[in-house]
């Protein structure tokens, strides 16, 4: 659907969020700017027009990006928008199935904005994306949901916008009806942010615990969360464990 409207996203995007995405994505970027290097490489999945990665590089000019998106369209639209750094590369990808195209613990940090409600697997992209990130890299989720009552009068609006305005303004903008009212069902069928977390918390891969979920983000009267999560790779740590052992018994010789 997204090659469709790639060539409007970012205006459309624009005019639904009345330009308050652009906070959104970068209280994102600054929750990773905190967490790791300056030299970074990190991974931006359903990078789409490359409005991430192009935060990340404004907020850290010496890390590598890697963007992944399935649409070639919308990323032609990112590559144009990249073209004047070479610290933002953009491929080609399906976030179920990417990750050997880098092998494991490769990436110091990783996000993902508005794309895991769009995926069909989604804890097999979740754990793609931890497969290639290295031990206690952060990984920030920026998505929507539908406000629930505890948000107050507010959140009722924000939810009548999600549930109305948003499909009707979209296929008015875009001209494509079908798509904007595909992305008003996804986000009412996607997991409340509680239930999100609680995925997240309880996600295993290859048989272990994958990340440890640290907190939930709500943004305009609920409407918006960022999940803030930390990789945990059990061979690492219990290397780690080995390599210090090994030193203090070197240490008592």
């Amino acid at each position: 659907m997204f090659d469709l409207i790639a060539t409007r996203y970012d205006f459309i995007n624009r005019v639904l969020a009345v330009g308050m995405d652009v906070h959104w994505r970068q209280v994102m970027v600054e929750i990773i700017d905190a967490s790791v290097p300056r030299d970074a490489r990190l991974l931006d999945m359903a990078t789409g027009t490359a409005d991430v990665a192009l935060l990340l590089h404004k907020q850290m000019p010496q890390a590598h990006i890697v963007g992944l998106d399935p649409s070639n369209n919308m990323l032609d639209v990112g590559r144009t928008k990249t073209a004047h750094t070479d610290h933002i590369e953009l491929q080609q990808a399906d976030a179920q199935q990417f990750a050997y195209q880098f092998g494991p613990n490769h990436f110091d940090g990783a996000t993902m904005a508005f794309g895991i409600r769009n995926v069909p697997n989604r804890n097999k992209a979740l754990c793609e994306i931890h497969q290639v990130l290295k031990d206690q890299a952060r990984f920030c989720i920026l998505e929507f949901s539908e406000p629930d009552d505890s948000f107050g009068v507010m959140g009722r609006v924000a939810r009548w916008f999600i549930r109305h305005a948003v499909p009707t303004v979209g296929a008015i903008l875009s001209g494509a009806p079908r798509e904007y009212w595909h992305l008003q069902n996804s986000i009412q069928q996607f997991p409340s942010p509680k239930e999100f977390g609680h995925i997240l918390e309880s996600l295993e891969c290859a048989g272990e615990k994958a990340f440890r979920f640290d907190e939930i983000r709500h943004l305009n009267f609920g409407s918006v969360q960022i999940y803030s999560l930390v990789a945990l790779k059990q061979s690492a740590a219990d290397s780690k464990k080995e390599h210090a052992a090994l030193e203090d018994a070197t240490e008592s010789q």
